[in-house]
Parts: C-alpha cells; sequence; structure tokens
C-alpha cells in the first residue's frame, strides 16, 4: 500500500478550511533558499480570493500518511510573504517562511 499525502490551508483564527488537495488540487513544494514556494493549482477563484484575503492569517499544513506507520505532520508559516492567486492559471503560490515538523503519535496515544 502506497503512503498518502495531502496539503491543507487554514484560516488560522477560525479553523475555516479555505483549500484541500483532497479536492482533486496538484500542488508542488520548491525550495527557494530559507523559503519554500507551495503552488497548488486547480483553485477556483473564489477560494484563491478568500486565501489572498486572509492570507497574514493563514496555516499551511502537509500531512504524510504512510500505508504503515504514524503519520507526520508539517505546519508552515506563512507570515508576511508573499500569497499570490493566478486566476488564469487557476494556481495559488504561497511563500512560507519556516516549517515544523511533528508526529502527532508522539503527544497522544
Amino acid at each position: 500500500m502506497q503512503q498518502q499525502e495531502r496539503v491543507l490551508v487554514k484560516h488560522s483564527v477560525t479553523g475555516r478550511m479555505l483549500v484541500s488537495s483532497t479536492d482533486g488540487l496538484s500542488y508542488t513544494f520548491s525550495p527557494q533558499g530559507e523559503l519554500t514556494l507551495i503552488k497548488l493549482c486547480g483553485v477556483k477563484a473564489a477560494q484563491g480570493a478568500a486565501v489572498v484575503e486572509l492570507s497574514p492569517e493563514l496555516n499551511v499544513f502537509r500531512f504524510e500518511e504512510p500505508a504503515e506507520g504514524p503519520v507526520i505532520k508539517h505546519w508552515y508559516y506563512v507570515g508576511d510573504h508573499p500569497v499570490v492567486y493566478d486566476a488564469d492559471a487557476e494556481c495559488l503560490s504561497i511563500t512560507v517562511q519556516s516549517e515544523i515538523e511533528y508526529r502527532p503519535d508522539e503527544y497522544w496515544e
């Protein structure tokens, strides 16, 4: 069985789900020095606009879900870095500054 992975973009204040790769979106993570560019494509205009509007208050998560073994959760800090939506390409570009990786199974059994 293969490892699964998913990416979520949420509003940090309300917890509202803004974008999820489980909706059939494609995504890439591209390290760029001390920053990482996360690109999600297949994002509808209303979703892209909401993410850009709430850009100072975003949480981006990546979950690695191996077929066997615990989930590994990655939290990315956006801060004041660029968040751009390209309506023609339906792609959202989110630049993140840092990543915190942790395994929830180490905190809860």
